[in-house]
């Protein structure tokens, strides 16, 4: 049994039909299945009776998918440990176009013509890099706020970069194309989370307020750094998204909402803040809130010593 033991360990108690075989007799295999052992997928077996834990369901996919086979979408992202990504009992794997493998129980299969080389994650299992399981999860899943977060997050935290998901359009099936182009125009407008492309909208609606800069890198007069969730230059005026997270800790490095709305007003900017929830839910208040604001002081421009070092986040 050295060798069946051996091929259990690497991987984490599944195997197939035919490494099974290798290793021990038909029979053996027959009473293994009787008693200790579960069929899982046809040909794919469980060395036990209970449910499988989430690295197991992996396993069996990437088996049940063959050579080539490589996590992707949720399956690769949550390996790549991402945030806000939605709750999703399957497993998805990406295979070549000449394969001929199907989506069962809990297996959800693509194939393509453009298969990435895959990197290795914990447990030696094959994951598609973190722009392709991006697109793909961004094609498939129809919940476009979930998108958004998902690669906003993944953009903010300097994970990937928009050029790396730009280069995913080239390959990319129409399905669900323009979802994913929706995002990306608002990642390339500067726009790093979902509160502000609710805002980003927002100001697209008025006939009013300009077109505003994203996450801009501002110094202010002290000589700190500062980067805003959005200002609207010849106004002095600039929004954040309350509960934020720092977009580049390097450059802005405020430890509190607190200390950062002080630093901006001292140095002469006027700053409101909304939350997340009240920016869904009360924006035709917060235009408003904007566009009397920008009405008054348009015209000011930036105080004296705020100058912008970079128009919107990179």
């Amino acid at each position: 049994m050295d060798g069946l033991e051996h091929i259990l360990a690497a991987q984490d108690g599944i195997i197939t039909r035919q490494q099974a075989l290798a290793a021990i007799t038909p029979s053996r295999l027959e009473r293994l299945l009787g008693r200790r052992w579960r069929v899982i997928l046809p040909g794919i077996y469980a060395a036990q009776t209970g449910p499988l834990t989430p690295k197991q369901k992996a396993r069996v996919a990437l088996l049940y998918g063959g050579e080539h086979a490589q996590l992707d979408d949720l399956s690769s992202l949550t390996r790549h440990g991402l945030r806000y990504l939605p709750s999703d009992e399957r497993e998805f794997i990406l295979i070549p176009a000449d394969q001929k493998r199907q989506s069962r129980e809990f297996v959800v299969v693509r194939r393509t013509f453009y298969l990435p080389k895959p990197l290795l994650a914990p447990g030696r299992m094959p994951v598609t890099p973190l722009s392709r399981a991006l697109t793909d999860f961004a094609l498939r899943h129809e919940n476009e706020r979930q998108v958004r977060a998902v690669l906003m997050s993944s953009v903010q935290k300097r994970k990937v970069s928009v050029s790396e998901l730009d280069a995913e359009v080239a390959t990319a099936p129409s399905h669900g194309l323009k979802r994913y182009l929706r995002v990306l125009d608002e990642l390339h407008a500067g726009v790093r989370s979902v509160g502000e492309g609710d805002v980003r909208r927002l100001c697209a609606r008025s006939k009013i307020l300009p077109t505003p800069l994203f996450n801009p890198l501002l110094q202010l007069p002290d000589g700190r750094k500062i980067s805003p969730d959005l200002l609207l230059e010849e106004a002095a005026l600039v929004h954040e998204t309350n509960g934020r997270e720092p977009h580049y800790e390097e450059e802005d490095a405020f430890d509190s909402m607190q200390e950062r709305h002080d630093a901006m007003t001292t140095a002469g900017l006027t700053a409101l803040h909304n939350s997340p929830r009240l920016i869904a839910t009360t924006g035709p208040r917060i235009l408003r809130e904007l566009e009397t604001i920008y009405l008054r002081d348009r015209g000011r421009g930036l105080p004296p010593g705020v100058v912008i070092l970079r128009r919107s986040a990179q």
